[in-house]
């Protein structure tokens, strides 16, 4: 397993990244618009950064993209989707990046059914799921619940219940999780049982705890506010030992990313956050 952090590309993030012993590799937030193409520009551009990345010893474990075609999409919209996600999967394909990671399919719809939404998803992601497996390129859904789990217009990738059906629906393997156990926690969903049912199908896992208030929670009950805050492992409860030993016994081989949403090393300390959970995953890592 390869570990690394989530962040926006930058000569300060790598050469920091570079000189962490903790980490090998990064998720990159974009990626950068000017890597995009087959321009003199954009190939300059994909051959400094990866200069600075060989240098510093790191390579780039996926790319974080936060526009995947919604549900809903069809027509020319959903056209101007798969031709960009072919440039994508391009300069994944010219920088060795492997996985295109992102919350998503969004567009969720209430007013239907779970299954309604999955056979939505179908229509539009069978046609995306042959894009990635023409560039070999695989798709790994975040599953973040944004304001709410199955909310209007939200994340259709949000339980385990939902993902079963979404693999039903579009088997293809170039389609599946960047595992997350922090947004399973506060919807109490286990996940240990999450992760040992769908472990072939995560392609990235997600480094991020979520810290429960007790005494907040039995006052204001799991429908109030401010009874869980997400944390940088090392800083709240869950058993990331046990999680690692799991994957391990079951082959995952692949980037552990931490997402650093964690309000106490913000700001000035964010850095120091970094690597603090550095040190601490790399002592829960199985080699």
């Amino acid at each position: 397993m390869r570990l690394g952090f989530l962040t926006t590309y930058s000569e300060e993030m790598v050469e920091f990244a570079g000189n962490d012993e903790s980490f090998e590799c990064l998720e990159i937030n974009g990626p950068p618009d000017e890597w995009i193409g087959n321009s003199a520009k954009a190939k300059s551009s994909r051959s400094k950064a990866q200069a600075l990345l060989d240098e510093n010893e790191l390579t780039i474990a996926s790319f974080l993209y936060l526009n995947f075609p919604r549900i809903e999409s069809s027509g020319r919209e959903l056209s101007k989707h798969l031709s960009f996600l072919e440039q994508l999967m391009e300069t994944c394909n010219d920088m060795g990046v492997a996985v295109i990671t992102g919350a998503g399919p969004m567009g969720y719809d209430p007013s239907v059914s779970l299954e309604e939404n999955v056979a939505r998803y179908e229509k539009v992601y069978s046609r995306v799921s042959k894009i990635a497996e023409d560039y070999g390129v695989k798709i790994a859904f975040e599953n973040w619940p944004g304001a709410g789990p199955f909310a209007e217009g939200g994340n259709l990738t949000v339980t385990p219940e939902a993902w079963g059906l979404m693999f039903d629906a579009v088997p293809s393997k170039n389609i599946g999780l960047e595992f997350d156990p922090s947004h399973l926690l506060w919807q109490w969903i286990d996940p240990f049982a999450a992760f040992d049912e769908f472990f072939d199908r995560v392609y990235v896992l997600h480094a991020k705890d979520t810290e429960i208030f007790s005494d907040r929670l039995k006052r204001c009950g799991v429908f109030g506010s401010g009874w869980w805050r997400y944390r940088l492992p090392g800083f709240a409860k869950f058993d990331w030992h046990r999680l690692f030993a799991m994957a391990h016994e079951r082959g995952y081989e692949d980037a552990v990313i931490i997402e650093h949403e964690d309000a106490v090393f913000d700001g000035e300390r964010r850095q120091e956050g970094f690597h603090r959970c550095g040190q601490f995953l790399k002592s829960c890592i199985l080699d």
